[in-house]
């Protein structure tokens, strides 16, 4: 006779064999095949084009800014169609909207025509995407890598995450967009809609840097790093399925969908092979040739080792800094030591002064949880502060059509003003996880008229039409204040915007030990 369980024992059972999923762990040798990036890139379209202008000087960089979310956009689409030799794609999240499918239709294109594309992304948005990761990489010339996988990618993902928390909570924070080691974009753009500014909830106001030279090939060399470390690991083992170029015609045909609504998109995007090639030209000549160079985090940092390397960066340029220290952080949780970093500077009469998210514009409350905690402090400090509006004037230029032109707006830019001289543009927020958890990378561009053109785009962030100034009242009240368009002036005696049960849960959050995964 079939013995069955009781009932009442039923949950235990799953809660059992969950646990067991939980500990699922990933084999000790996987045999990961080695590579490198594209080592002439002086021999490709990419790098023949950008030599044509490129001073003689190799340890030069040709820079340029990207403010503008369609810049971002096609930047990022015209050279992955340019690319002759290798295509090298490292973020921390891709998601799978009308922009991420529009990049990944361009990098498969790429494939096709030959040339190594090489997928390196972050595992923790993405276990739930296997089979599309998997029919990528069945195609010959297309390799795809999840970063600090979790071992268990069905239910019992979640308790591999909470049985492995020390190891899985160490992050791939890291952004880099390469083709034929002669061009690459960085900065704090991942890939979808609400970065390029056609999302129809929210936009992100970002920045990245369109890099050539030596910053293109210090970037292949951080990519290499990444990728072939023993984090990397090939989605066949994770998902060992046997596939057929049916299956891979079949993402194709989902991907060509993406195509067909390019014309969705709010700015043109060039399809045809030519006028990429003239926009290219359009680029080069609009380089600026700079010293440049990639801060990235070591390996170590997974292992609970090492210390950040743009935070040591920072440390080692305070001294340096006489006038003005400028940053726009999406989240901002700045720790004791960043605290007295920014006396140190107030005290020897620097001119500080900070950017973040206000309550209604972050999109974590978690993190904003954190950060609420310092807000008195970094004032008393003496440091200017300041936080984005949801309605900033600015979301104009994330319009997608005039339907959502009440779309709010969020920062994510990471960026950095040394005095008048010096820009860090990366992935680094000023907080814990980007401080002591995840890996991060940056551009540090070493020239004046660069960095004015950096402090002009972050000038207007700090504009009462695009943020609150925060201050103490004289009974040490904290109060947020814009200037209008007739001069008067509004003071806002809680989180501007924010509803009151944004208020609640940020104020629950702050109450709870956290602070260290922020």
């Amino acid at each position: 006779m079939l013995q069955t369980q009781p009932r009442q024992f039923r949950p235990f059972v799953l809660l059992g064999l969950l646990w067991l999923a939980g500990c699922a762990s990933l084999p000790d040798d996987l045999q990961q095949e080695y590579s490198r990036g594209w080592d002439r890139p002086g021999e490709t379209l990419l790098g023949s084009v950008i030599a044509e202008a490129a001073p003689d000087d190799p340890s030069l960089s040709g820079v340029e800014l990207l403010s503008e979310p369609e810049q971002a956009f096609r930047t990022r689409f015209a050279i992955a169609r340019l690319a002759e030799k290798t295509l090298d794609l490292q973020y921390y999240l891709w998601k799978g909207d009308l922009a991420g499918q529009l990049l990944i239709w361009r990098a498969l294109e790429a494939a096709d025509r030959g040339v190594r594309v090489r997928f390196l992304i972050d595992d923790i948005y993405h276990s739930g995407r296997d089979d599309l990761y998997a029919l990528l990489d069945s195609h010959p010339h297309f390799e795809v890598r999840l970063f600090n996988p979790m071992a268990n990618r069905g239910a019992g993902r979640y308790f591999n995450y909470a049985l492995n928390r020390k190891h899985l909570n160490h992050r791939m924070h890291n952004k880099i967009f390469l083709a034929d080691n002669a061009v690459a974009v960085l900065g704090g753009r991942n890939i979808g809609n609400d970065y390029f500014g056609i999302d129809t909830n929210a936009n992100f106001f970002d920045l990245d840097v369109l890099a050539t030279g030596q910053a293109a090939r210090e970037a292949g060399h951080a990519f290499d790093e990444y990728w072939n470390s023993r984090y990397a690991v090939p989605i066949t083992v994770l998902d060992d399925r046997v596939l057929t170029p049916d299956d891979l015609q079949e993402a194709r045909g989902r991907l060509q969908q993406a195509i067909e609504r390019v014309v969705e998109l709010p700015y043109h995007v060039h399809l045809d092979p030519d006028d990429t090639i003239d926009k290219l030209r359009e680029w080069r000549d609009q380089l600026a040739w700079v010293e440049a160079h990639v801060v990235v985090d070591p390996l170590e940092r997974f292992e609970g080792q090492g210390r950040s390397a743009i935070v040591e960066f920072n440390e080692h340029h305070i001294a340096d800094i006489d006038e003005q220290f400028m940053a726009q952080s999406a989240y901002l949780i700045p720790s004791r030591e960043g605290l007295d970093h920014m006396k140190e500077l107030v005290d020897r009469g620097v001119r500080v002064r900070l950017l973040t998210n206000s309550l209604q514009s972050n999109n974590h409350i978690s993190a904003h949880s954190g950060y609420m905690k310092y807000r008195k402090e970094i004032l008393r400090a003496g440091a200017e502060l300041y936080e984005l509006r949801p309605d900033a004037a600015l979301r104009e230029h994330f319009r997608a059509n005039e339907k959502n032109h009440e779309v709010p707006a969020g920062i994510h830019t990471k960026s950095f003003i040394l005095d008048e001289d010096q820009a860090l543009i990366g992935s680094f927020n000023f907080d814990p996880r980007s401080r002591d958890l995840n890996s991060e990378i940056g551009l540090v561009i070493n020239d004046a008229e660069f960095a004015r053109e950096v402090m002009a785009v972050m000038e207007k962030d700090f504009h009462p039409e695009n943020s609150y100034r925060l201050f103490l009242d004289e009974s040490e009240n904290l109060r947020w204040e814009i200037i209008n368009p007739d001069g008067s002036k509004t003071i806002y005696t809680r989180d501007p915007g924010a509803p009151w049960w944004r208020r609640a849960t940020a104020r629950f959050l702050s109450w709870l030990p956290i602070e260290g995964d922020l």
